[in-house]
């Protein structure tokens, strides 16, 4: 163990790193000054709101969803229209009605099934494309 007696200097060996905290030079203690700046004015953090402003903020926060909202419901009723002119999956354009009701406790009111079969009769001569 003659290395323990022994102090290494290892400012020159590749595994120390300079850093920020040293002084690379004796002479240069002090802090450098800013640079001068082009303009003395100082720098603008705020600024009162103004009307074209609020009204940018508007119609991003209100009118653009709004739009956004109609696009999505024209997109869904297209997408439903031409899943049902497709065919896919049993699509209908009108919903089918319930066979029945309740009207009150135990009480329930049946629809005839003959005029059910009228009904959809006549929204199907109604929705053909003949």
């Amino acid at each position: 163990m003659a290395e323990e007696g022994q102090q290494r200097d290892l400012a020159g060996s590749s595994a120390t790193f300079p850093t920020d905290s040293e002084n690379y030079s004796s002479s240069n203690h002090e802090l450098s000054p800013s640079p001068p700046s082009s303009s003395r004015s100082p720098m603008i953090l705020y600024s009162p709101p103004t009307f074209w402003g609020l009204l940018r903020g508007a119609a991003i926060n209100l009118l653009l969803p709004f739009i956004n909202g109609l696009m999505l419901g024209f997109g869904e009723l297209l997408a439903h229209e031409a899943a049902f002119r497709l065919g896919w999956s049993g699509t209908k354009i009108f919903p089918s009605g319930r066979t029945s009701r309740s009207v009150g406790p135990g009480i329930e009111v049946r629809d005839d099934p003959g005029e059910r079969r009228r009904r959809e009769q006549e929204l199907n001569d109604m929705t053909a494309l003949e």
